[in-house]
């Protein structure tokens, strides 16, 4: 009887013990067919837009702020501001008392030299005076000659002329103001067909695209339902200090009539070179840093990350310059949870 009792007791023991592996081995199957459901984008490779979409301001290339070779008085000021001038066209005089009485110093300063170089030959000739005297009358008498020139180039200095066809934008200084050499009198703009130019900043990826007679297409809240062609007629070699843009210079096709510098303008170019990226949606990245992104793919059922490398930013997409070789679709909803080589369907 204690025998027939040990062995149902094993018997049990064995029973359990079966039954609890068949459980085990039971979930572990669960697990492994167990899929996380996402859904994917399909790859492609599409062309970039060809067009780029700046602001421009309108400037004058030809622009001039003219000034006194000398210091002194503002005698007279000829135009005002708004008015229309032509190249050569004279401006202002300054008080010419001082110039005149410099010019005529210098006059005097050159008889005198050229009386005492007389005298000095003469006695040169007698063996009276040394050679040393004589060549010195000789430098004196050519000093006083290169003095009259001075005096007389600043004289002719002492007006100024426009030196472009434009407007007078701006007066700075007035009659019986008093001005130092250099001093900027009038702000002069060129205002002629051939004078305006758009400028635009573009970022270096654009900046890289646009190329010299590319065609631009403008229109202007000033010129409202309008629109303008142009095309590019400069590239900067230089970036903005502050900005970090380089800047582009437009030229007008077709110019509207009335155009005044400040204004601004929308423009559209049209590089004539074009890239194709593979764009995906932005929200298929799981990880960036700065240029690089991780992004996830299926892979004979199951999740693998793969890693990006991010050309551009398009809104709610991301074009991409390379990783997506051979790669069919990214996985977009359920990307962010996740892990490689985890069995997912879609």
């Amino acid at each position: 009887m204690k025998f027939m009792t040990i062995f149902i007791a094993l018997a049990g023991l064995c029973f359990f013990a079966c039954h609890s592996n068949e459980n085990k081995n039971s979930k572990t199957k669960i697990r492994q067919v167990s899929q996380t459901i996402v859904k994917t984008y399909k790859v492609s490779e599409q062309r970039e837009n060809n067009q780029i979409s700046v602001l421009g301001i309108i400037k004058s290339e030809t622009e001039a702020r003219p000034s006194f070779k000398t210091g002194g008085v503002i005698r007279k000021t000829f135009v005002k501001e708004g008015d229309m001038i032509k190249k050569g066209q004279l401006l202002a005089l300054l008080a010419m008392d001082e110039i005149d009485a410099q010019v005529k110093q210098a006059e005097e300063g050159f008889k005198k030299a050229e009386r005492d170089m007389s005298r000095v030959r003469n006695l040169y000739a007698d063996s009276v005076a040394t050679l040393e005297q004589f060549q010195n009358v000789t430098t004196a008498l050519e000093l006083s000659k290169r003095n009259i020139e001075i005096a007389k180039f600043n004289r002719n200095y002492s007006e100024i002329r426009s030196p472009i066809n434009g407007k007078v934008i701006k007066q700075m200084m007035f009659e019986g103001e008093i001005t130092g050499p250099g001093n900027p009198i009038f702000y002069l703009l060129g205002v002629g067909s051939q004078d305006w130019v758009i400028q635009a900043g573009l970022t270096d990826r654009d900046w890289a695209r646009v190329n010299l007679k590319d065609k631009v297409l403008i229109s202007m809240d000033a010129y409202p339902g309008k629109s303008f062609t142009g095309y590019v007629k400069n590239k900067s070699s230089v970036g903005g200090n502050a900005s970090g843009t380089f800047d582009v210079d437009i030229i007008f096709k077709d110019q509207p009539v009335n155009l005044a510098a400040g204004l601004i303008t929308n423009i559209f170019i049209s590089p004539a070179k074009n890239e194709n990226y593979t764009v995906i949606p932005i929200e298929a990245l799981v990880k960036t840093d700065g240029n690089t992104a991780f992004a996830f793919t299926v892979q004979n059922g199951m999740a693998k990350i793969i890693k990006l490398t991010i050309a551009k930013l398009l809104g709610d997409r991301v074009a991409i310059s390379s990783g997506l070789n051979g790669v069919d679709v990214v996985v977009t909803t359920g990307a962010m949870y996740l892990e490689d080589g985890e069995m997912v369907t879609y």
